[in-house]
């Protein structure tokens, strides 16, 4: 539904025109019944080609096709077998990771693979996690991977993924509270860095990013987290993948998890992404591990100052 160039309506199983050459390929198009499975998972830049349109398939092989994505259980993904995960980490909160991941990478055919493993009363909390993904890496690829899923099917149990609080003032209070739950105590610097490097960047982190996207109530902040560190573990951004290592704990996550989510980095991103993301993971716990050793020596050194003599 998204080219000008034709329109599919399953319910009637009849093309709408809305270009001129409507009637030759409505011709070439009769030569066809049905389409292959691989064929209907390609990406969605076949379906918006202005030169030629592949031949789109008939109401009962989409439904065929739909039936069969539906029935595919989460723990049947592929990629979960892949990288150990703790018993805490859910099959289908990994696979949200994974198609954030997707998405950010541009990988359409795994977006597809992630969302018939994700089940229909997800659907709601998987376009949440797609809808976040535009802050982090772009309009173009969100735009294309929801094109993706709208072609698959999507099942949401209600209306929660639309809603919204249109409010600025609420946005602003939300967004302080988000970045403030995420960054901890650096949150008024980071604030303070924004706006000497544009005023426009801190009020567009404050008030969209984290107010208006990441503080919808969908999702909670461990999941957002958790997917937003899949997404920066393959972008060699050492210096935003360290700040949400820290914030996916901050926010609920456990060691375990954080570290199963740059395990899986070389899934969607590849080998050298995934030596990248394991080097800023480990420097990150090295250096915290030795901050917290001085913090406990001058806390003994001080100690034994204040203790009195034998």
């Amino acid at each position: 539904f998204f080219t000008p160039e034709l329109v599919f309506n399953p319910r009637t199983a009849k093309p709408q025109t809305g270009s001129s050459d409507h009637t030759s390929r409505q011709q070439d198009r009769s030569k066809h019944k049905y389409i292959s499975m691989r064929a209907f998972m390609q990406p969605c830049a076949r379906i918006a080609s202005s030169a030629r349109l592949m031949p789109m398939c008939t109401a009962p092989a989409m439904c065929a096709m739909m039936s069969t994505a539906s029935h595919l259980r989460p723990d049947q993904h592929p990629w979960l077998a892949k990288v150990k995960a703790p018993a805490s980490f859910l099959p289908e909160e990994r696979i949200m990771t994974f198609l954030a991941a997707n998405v950010a990478a541009g990988d359409l055919e795994a977006v597809a693979q992630d969302w018939i493993h994700l089940p229909n009363e997800l659907h709601g909390k998987g376009l949440e996690v797609v809808l976040q993904a535009h802050a982090l890496a772009g309009f173009p690829r969100t735009i294309n991977a929801l094109m993706k899923i709208h072609e698959i099917g999507l099942h949401p149990p209600d209306d929660q993924h639309i809603y919204e609080k249109h409010d600025l003032e609420s946005w602003k209070a939300d967004g302080a509270r988000t970045l403030e739950a995420v960054y901890g105590n650096v949150a008024p610097k980071l604030r303070a860095n924004f706006k000497n490097m544009h005023p426009l960047l801190e009020l567009i982190m404050v008030e969209h990013i984290y107010g208006r996207v990441l503080s919808r109530p969908l999702v909670g902040l461990r999941m957002r987290e958790l997917c937003t560190l899949s997404i920066l573990a393959g972008q060699n951004v050492p210096l935003q993948m360290v700040s949400h290592l820290r914030g996916s704990m901050r926010c609920g996550a456990t060691r375990e998890e954080t570290d199963t989510v740059v395990e899986q980095t070389g899934l969607s991103w590849g080998d050298e992404a995934l030596a990248q993301a394991r080097t800023v993971r480990d420097d990150t716990w090295a250096k915290e591990k030795r901050d917290k050793e001085k913090k406990a020596a001058a806390a003994a050194a001080a100690t034994s100052r204040r203790r009195p003599p034998a």
